[in-house]
């Protein structure tokens, strides 16, 4: 349980570093289906952070990156 949560805090500290910056997630829709997002990280919360792309709001759980639900990709 103890590098769960070291884990959870290295994504966070991660994430706290592109607060603002627009970044590039690869997100897994399930059955190898990939669906490829860009926005603006706006905002930190506990539990969940949220990208905003053309004008819509999108919240992600810390979770989803820890299972690689969720990657971040370099912009190309």
């Amino acid at each position: 349980m103890r590098k769960a949560k070291l884990q959870l805090d290295a994504v966070k500290a991660a994430l706290e570093k592109m607060l603002g910056e627009r970044v590039v997630m690869d997100i897994n829709r399930g059955r190898n289906k990939f669906e490829r997002f860009e926005g603006v990280l706006t905002h930190l919360y506990p539990g969940i952070f949220t990208v905003v792309s053309d004008g819509k709001v999108s919240s992600y759980s810390y979770n989803d990156i820890l299972s690689r639900n969720i990657r971040f990709c370099s912009k190309k």
